[in-house]
């Protein structure tokens, strides 16, 4: 069902398109805004839409009720507060900030005016991640021992001093928080630099939990695109595929356990596997929907999540 709150985009790249693209579908886009006429004027048509230049100048004339922020992360604050000091909701694409100081000053004027703002950790909304936390929370497999992640292979972004923990590890940190309800204690991230202009293009991050350990592959530089999850416990084994949107089952068998306390028996060669059903679902529409709803019921949104997600990679 099409909401009918007025939205809005400002900053239209790879993201902020499709925010546009979404919001056209479920809401009533009002405007887009982007220093680029080149890239504005065409979406706007294509959207039935207005095209701005200013996003100041969209944000009086057009007065949208939900706005969505997708420009480079070094001018979120300024733009976040600008629309925070308006009354605005406003869901900023991740990461919040470029540095700690700017996301606690963001959802700290939030607080102080009662506005809602959301941040756009999208593979939250992922259903094949909310299969597993489901599962997981269901102790399905147990308790969970290790996490492994690999985000890798895409083109590294145009803009300079780019650095791919902060682009593409980050959504993998903020998922092992998610799936097991707490933060690191520990960390240690290692940043390869391959191009001269960027800070990292490939890393490896080891995060320490209280009962498990959680290890990130990511780079731009694998010559195919992989968004992968494994995850293990002590009754099981989880594999997952953000892009395929599948998830994949293996029960742990044991063979019968001795009188010295340790299990012998036959262990088969391949254990029992089974794939879930998943309804396959559209992550960004999921999102962009969870932040409507939340802004026509005027609930707040608790972000501090996408905080410690920043603190993690810095």
């Amino acid at each position: 069902m099409k909401n009918n709150l007025k939205t809005a985009v400002i900053g239209i790249g790879n993201m902020g398109k499709n925010h546009a693209r979404v919001y056209s579908e479920i809401s009533n886009l009002v405007g887009i805004a982007d220093l680029s006429s080149e890239l504005g004027i065409p979406l706007a048509k294509k959207f039935n839409t207005k095209f701005y230049s200013n996003y100041k100048k969209m944000l009086d004339i057009e007065k949208p009720e939900a706005v969505s922020i997708a420009v480079p992360t070094h001018l979120h604050k300024i733009i976040s507060i600008e629309c925070i000091k308006k009354g605005i909701p406003i869901l900023i694409e991740k990461p919040v900030a470029d540095s700690l100081k700017s996301a606690k000053g963001i959802l700290n004027e939030a607080r102080k005016r009662n506005v809602i703002v959301m941040i756009g950790h999208i593979e939250r909304y992922n259903p094949a991640i909310k299969k597993l936390k489901q599962l997981i929370n269901n102790k399905r497999f147990g308790e969970i021992t290790n996490l492994l992640g690999i985000r890798v292979g895409i083109s590294p972004p145009k803009s300079e001093n780019s650095d791919v923990v902060l682009d593409l590890a980050i959504h993998d940190v903020d998922i092992f928080n998610y799936l097991l309800d707490e933060y690191p204690l520990k960390k240690k991230i290692i940043r390869q630099k391959i191009f001269d202009n960027n800070i990292a293009d490939s890393a490896s991050v080891l995060l320490e939990y209280k009962n498990s350990t959680g290890f990130i592959q990511t780079n731009w530089i694998t010559p195919i695109k992989a968004r992968k999850l494994y995850v293990t416990g002590t009754n099981g084994f989880a594999e997952l595929d953000y892009i395929k949107q599948k998830l994949v089952l293996y029960d742990k068998v044991l063979g019968k356990k001795g009188p010295d306390g340790f299990f012998r028996g036959i262990f088969p060669s391949e254990p029992p596997k089974k794939v879930i059903f998943i309804s396959k679902k559209e992550p960004l529409k999921e999102e962009l929907n969870f932040f409507l709803n939340k802004v026509k019921e005027n609930k707040m949104i608790e972000s501090q999540y996408a905080v410690e997600a920043l603190r993690i990679v810095l």
